[in-house]
């Protein structure tokens, strides 16, 4: 990408010197989108505010993002008050703050394989036909099981981009392009033919992920020529200016997928929510929803997620588990900030550990429960133990912490099912050996993170064989054949369902890139507002992606409403359910419920901590205070259902309230 920067006429003459800010770094970091169509000097602000733009421009620039006769963005370091200033100017499209994505949690579990997506059905022979661009943690050029004829890019601050402090990444481009040469495990595309290009944009500890970085990522796989994007990393923040890059590269023909998020809620993720990008659910190896993976009107496939074998950075895969000879071996995962260690030693029996174990030189056998991991680990330690075992009080398996790096245990933790530490205890006083290392060049790891390569590799697998459609039939391909999952049609929770290579590719062999016309679910969502118990409701956020919404029918509080917008008038303060149902212009319908809260009286700013009126509370206590349409008043004696306002007289106890005054 060019770092030469060309701009309007407001700061041509300016930028040529542009370097790092000497102001302090504790001012914020901002994407500046300059408007190329204004004159040098703004008629509506001082010549001085002027002088000082010109100035924050000259000395502010940090780095240039886009440069075309049409688009100049750059990053600058600016105060707030300088922020102000430009933005009162109107010399600028956009002034936001470059904030930090970060890449996607995920927990070290049981493996499972990618059957699920049919990849397995499908040839990849034609894979050098396409590239995936993984945006992430770095690659680990040089592990066996990946192709070694990647690409790459990454900014100085953040490391080699053949290099992967954190894995992520790393267990990103293996569930896509894991080779298929009898070690280890496969992906998606495993005949080492598909082109990856991994451009890092976070460094070993998961951070400087900013918003800046990506968009300039994204930049960097179109022009590397990826067909496909790979985004496992998300925030909740939106950005215009990455809102653009993607949309740019959309439009260019580049499909683009991103994770969904872990929140477990139904809050929007960013990039996977912008309408560019695919948005991708995590499921697991029975095709239920995990309950990490976010939930949304965006959410648009799902993937395998949960508990995925692939490939990490050589020789940090985490091996953990439990052996006991005679009995082979039993599954087990580390607590997180454990230290390592394999040793062999007699079994122990120490019930929960709430307080010291006597296990001299032996491994302890804990229950979960009545204290902190860390705690039972320190009087496992205290009383001579060598390793801590420490099984569920519930089925399942769990995920488990010592706390931060300054627990102060120096023995090896592991987590265990129920059914594995009921099993141990057959074995107590008998030698078992425990072991959590790093060691291995694979790691399991779940989250939508997981989730999102397997349909990026899918979507790289079918366009290789079927070269001649573009992002957009390719994505309209994945959506119709994808395995309805949840909900009849799309719904919030799996999208349109599981990502199917074979079927997927099927369809376009009968009916060509342009499939067949299938109408598609609308989409339904509204916004409510209310003062006191009067509320409006506003379904303007609804779309049909194929089509138009002829229809909007609401259910509020029982009472059928007809319309876009719709406003009611609750009978009394709680909690009611609002229900919108829109129909398309085939007749397909989708609902959304929401569950609203109304309150009699209307608390004004300033009188916090001061409950609202109302009609249906009997006030028996002088004093009592309460507010009502911005003022405070205080009861005088016993009574219900007096309006404060037309109930009170100023300054004095003649009348069941005294007016207080205005709130402040």
């Amino acid at each position: 990408m060019s770092n030469k920067f060309k701009i309007s006429a407001v700061a041509l003459s300016l930028i040529a010197a542009s370097s790092v800010s000497s102001l302090a770094y504790a001012e914020q970091t901002y994407i500046v989108k300059m408007n190329t169509g204004l004159q040098t000097h703004n008629q509506n602000i001082s010549s001085q505010s002027q002088h000082r733009i010109n100035d924050a421009i000259s000395n502010n620039v940090v780095e240039t993002l886009v440069s075309t006769v049409s688009e100049q963005v750059v990053t600058m370091v600016l105060s707030e008050e300088q922020v102000a200033l430009m933005t009162a100017s109107d010399q600028f499209v956009y002034i936001e703050e470059d904030f930090e994505y970060t890449p996607f949690s995920s927990t070290q579990i049981s493996p499972y394989g990618i059957g699920q997506v049919q990849a397995n059905l499908v040839s990849d022979a034609n894979a050098d036909q396409v590239k995936v661009c993984v945006i992430d943690s770095g690659y680990d050029l040089g592990h066996p099981d990946l192709p070694q004829n990647a690409t790459g890019f990454a900014d100085a601050a953040v490391g080699l981009w053949y290099k992967d402090g954190s894995g992520h990444g790393t267990h990103v481009a293996g569930s896509i392009a894991a080779i298929n040469n009898s070690v280890g495990v496969v992906g998606v595309l495993p005949s080492d033919k598909v082109g990856i290009h991994a451009v890092r944009v976070f460094d070993d500890e998961g951070k400087q992920g900013l918003n800046s970085r990506i968009g300039r990522a994204v930049d960097n796989c179109v022009e590397h020529g990826a067909n496909v994007i790979n985004m496992s990393l998300g925030g909740a923040s939106k950005s215009q200016y990455l809102e653009e890059r993607l949309n740019a590269a959309y439009d260019q023909g580049v499909l683009i997928i991103a994770a969904a998020g872990n929140g477990g809620d139904a809050t929007l993720s960013y990039p996977a929510s912008y309408d560019s990008v695919v948005s991708v659910a995590n499921i697991d190896k029975d095709r239920n929803k995990n309950d990490s993976s976010q939930f949304n009107a965006q959410v648009e496939i799902s993937g395998p997620g949960t508990d995925v074998l692939s490939t990490v950075p050589r020789g940090t895969g985490i091996v953990a588990g439990i052996t006991v000879q005679g009995a082979g071996a039993f599954e087990a995962a580390g607590m997180t900030h454990s230290v390592e260690g394999k040793l062999s030693a007699e079994l122990a029996d120490c019930g929960q550990a709430l307080t010291t174990c006597t296990a001299p030189a032996k491994i302890c056998l804990i229950e979960r429960g009545g204290a902190t991991f860390a705690k039972k680990a320190q009087n496992c330690e205290a009383g001579g133990g060598v390793a801590a075992l420490v099984y569920n009080n519930a089925a399942g398996s769990f995920g488990g912490t010592l706390g931060d790096a300054n627990h102060g245990v120096t023995i090896p933790v592991l987590a265990l099912t129920q059914v594995t530490g009921n099993s141990l205890k057959a074995h107590l006083s008998k030698q078992v050996t425990a072991q959590l290392e790093s060691i291995s060049d694979y790691d399991v790891k779940s989250g939508t993170s997981m989730a999102s390569p397997h349909v990026a590799g899918v979507a790289a697998l079918v366009w290789s064989n079927h070269s001649q459609c573009t992002n957009v039939e390719i994505r309209n391909a994945l959506n119709a054949t994808a395995i309805d999952l949840g909900d009849a049609g799309r719904d919030h929770l799996f999208g349109y369902g599981l990502v199917q290579a074979k079927a997927a590719a099927d369809y376009l062999t009968q009916n060509g890139c342009a499939g067949t016309v299938q109408n598609q679910v609308p989409i339904a969502q509204f916004n409510s507002q209310c003062t006191g118990l009067s509320c409006s409701f506003d379904a303007s956020g609804s779309r049909d992606t194929d089509g138009t919404i002829s229809r909007f029918d609401w259910i509020i509080n029982g009472q059928n409403v007809v319309g876009k917008q719709a406003t009611y008038t609750f009978p009394q303060a709680g909690t009611y359910s609002v229900k919108l149902t829109v129909t398309d212009n085939e007749g397909a319908t989708a609902n959304f419920n929401k569950a609203v809260t109304v309150t009699e009286g209307n608390v004004s700013e300033g009188c916090d901590g001061i409950t609202a009126w109302s009609a249906n509370k009997t006030y028996t206590k002088a004093g009592t205070l309460v507010s009502y349409n911005g003022k405070k008043y205080s009861n005088n004696w016993w009574h219900s259902n007096k309006n404060p306002e037309q109930n009170s007289n100023v300054g004095n106890n003649w009348k069941v309230w005294t007016d207080l005054g205005l709130c402040k």
